[in-house]
């Protein structure tokens, strides 16, 4: 896998800003066709903390003419290259080595992986969505599961309002459609904690909600001991309860030898 870091030092009108030494650590998400928008986002903030992101949106050009300009932009260009076609699995990146630039390989996997607007996919997560219980899950963990869902159901259908009445009435729509789906997940001993939030007028937004429930689990989890933690404070009590015993007996003992010693 490559490193994916170069040393350039450049000043050209490209839209790169100037800087001595550029490293760009590989990727930990590999595109495998199915995770397309968590290896967009990656690659998203890898590419543009470094100050390319002109070089995936095209707006960074290849300078005209020849020199030391256009050799510094075709160097960053191959970096790039090489960090997006790294961060696919081997059978994907294949189709994309035959490409030239960037934006084209950018642009090349939008197309091809995005599905933006598909019903279908849209299906796929709200489906998900409803299947996500808290089970053996902490509440944080859980929250974190469905945050992550959601913001794949807004990414492959988003919303356009007409007007900021439109907005506002959305926005609560779907905050009560979260909540909903947060506390419908959440396991049996949340019942009355659940009651609590589904009976506040107006309800609360959604990291209200998880803010109530988090810290209602934080305050059972520092009251209640683990099973092995009561086990250990089982066998401490017997311990001491045999020790007790123990010395009880020794001191009848001395005592009954005592009175024979006095016959």
């Amino acid at each position: 896998m490559a490193s994916t870091g170069s040393t350039l030092t450049s000043d050209y009108l490209g839209g790169l800003p100037y800087r001595e030494s550029v490293t760009i650590p590989p990727s930990h998400v590999k595109l495998d066709g199915t995770n397309y928008l968590v290896w967009y986002r990656a690659c998203k903030f890898a590419i543009g903390s470094r100050g390319y992101k002109g070089f995936l949106t095209g707006d960074t050009t290849k300078p005209i003419e020849a020199g030391h300009s256009q050799e510094k932009w075709e160097t960053t260009n191959y970096l790039l290259m090489s960090y997006l076609t790294s961060s696919m699995e081997p059978g994907i990146s294949r189709g994309y080595m035959h490409l030239d630039t960037a934006v084209a390989i950018w642009k090349t996997a939008e197309t091809t992986y995005s599905h933006v607007g598909s019903k279908a996919q849209r299906y796929e997560i709200r489906k998900k969505i409803r299947e996500t219980t808290q089970k053996e899950l902490s509440v944080s963990q859980y929250y974190s599961t469905l945050k992550a869902l959601w913001h794949e159901l807004d990414f492959y259908g988003k919303y356009t309002a007409a007007c900021s009445t439109n907005i506002t009435s959305y926005t609560f729509w779907e905050n009560e459609i979260r909540v909903y789906d947060f506390l419908g997940g959440l396991n049996m001993d949340f019942d009355k904690i659940r009651a609590h939030i589904l009976s506040t007028d107006p309800l609360p937004s959604l990291e209200s909600a998880f803010s109530i429930v988090h810290s209602e689990d934080i305050r059972r989890s520092a009251m209640h001991q683990s099973p092995s933690q009561e086990r250990s404070a089982l066998y401490s009590g017997n311990m001491m309860r045999l020790q007790v015993q123990v010395l009880v007996q020794h001191a009848g003992q001395a005592q009954f030898t005592s009175k024979l010693h006095m016959r």
